[in-house]
């Protein structure tokens, strides 16, 4: 198997294995706020913890009659949304714990009576302090995505569970809970693709980033949040199903497009993308979860598609960053000033 490129393998089992050491504390949270009864759910968030919560509300959607809502926080706030209240739950998530918009609509919330879950990286920020509920796992941006996953899939999954919704939670995250070292495996085993097509792509001045179900959420965050914030690569995401009410006008024989694939009924939008999108660009780059060896049955594995993907996607911006000698901390903008 290939070595992992600048690579902290210790590190990435301390942030996952430190996530999957949560779930009882988790659970026991989840199970108190059931006992008290609640009305619905909000996972209100910005960037890309926004963009993790829309594979979250699309597993509620198939899964749960449960009145799950994923929102911007921002938006959230200015919209006063109306299903919101103080029987509402509000669950949010933040690396640093101090993004602005998270933390006014943490205070909005609780304001309103609302019981409010963080997961939140650093300890001691400003939303651990105001959140009712708070969970501490340290990771940084290459290792978020799974720190953020393995906390807020068996979080809403518990919802589930208690509904009378989910009743192979247990069989489930008995199983996840091995999770650690086939994320490693699956590194190891797209290590030279990500650095072949970062090599081939250093030069790339677009990206169309294309996905769905589950799988929708990393195409909107790695678009976003790793080829535009991080490499300031001009990127168009694209929902699979959307693709042809627009986008495809934009194809020609030059354009490289990023696919990403999970394993929900959903995965057909992507592949009729791809057999359009394969007659005219021969620059078509894939991440597909249905690749990588996972712990969980079969019927699960669709669950851990945005968590799959973002341990693929870490790799491919890894070498992105070594080729274009383009670190993945630098910003123009962002938190550098007022705005």
């Amino acid at each position: 198997m290939s070595a992992l490129y600048n690579f902290d393998v210790e590190r990435f089992r301390k942030v996952t294995d430190g996530a999957i050491a949560l779930r009882p504390e988790i659970e026991k949270c989840v199970d108190g706020i059931c006992r008290d009864g609640y009305k619905n759910i909000f996972l209100i968030g910005v960037g890309g913890t926004y963009a993790h919560y829309l594979p979250i509300k699309y597993m509620a959607d198939s899964i749960s009659r449960i009145d799950v809502h994923a929102e911007i926080a921002a938006e959230f706030m200015a919209t006063e949304n109306k299903h919101f209240d103080k029987d509402s739950v509000a669950i949010f998530c933040s690396r640093t714990g101090n993004t602005k918009e998270i933390v006014a609509a943490a205070e909005y919330c609780k304001q309103r009576g609302a019981r409010t879950i963080a997961f939140v990286a650093h300890e001691g920020t400003p939303l651990t302090k105001i959140a009712d509920h708070v969970f501490i796992n340290y990771a940084d941006d290459d290792h978020l995505g799974e720190s953020i996953y393995l906390q807020i899939i068996p979080a809403v999954f518990r919802f589930f569970y208690n509904n009378g919704e989910f009743p192979d939670y247990d069989k489930m995250f008995s199983k996840v809970d091995l999770l650690t070292p086939y994320l490693l495996k699956a590194k190891e085993g797209v290590e030279d693709y990500a650095r072949d097509m970062a090599e081939k792509h250093k030069d790339t001045g677009y990206f169309m980033v294309t996905g769905a179900g589950a799988a929708w959420g990393e195409a909107y965050d790695y678009a976003m949040c790793i080829l535009e914030e991080m490499q300031w690569i001009k990127t168009k995401s694209i929902h699979s199903a959307e693709f042809f009410h627009g986008t495809l006008e934009l194809v020609e024989k030059d354009t490289t497009i990023l696919m990403l694939y999970g394993e929900d009924a959903s995965r057909a939008q992507t592949d009729r993308v791809y057999s359009f999108a394969s007659k005219i660009t021969d620059d078509i780059l894939k991440f597909d979860t249905a690749d990588v060896e996972l712990p969980v049955d079969r019927e699960f594995r669709r669950y851990l598609t945005p968590m799959v993907l973002y341990t693929l996607l870490e790799r491919f911006s890894c070498h992105l960053e070594h080729v274009r000698n383009h670190s993945l901390n630098m910003r123009r903008y962002y938190r550098q000033m007022e705005y």
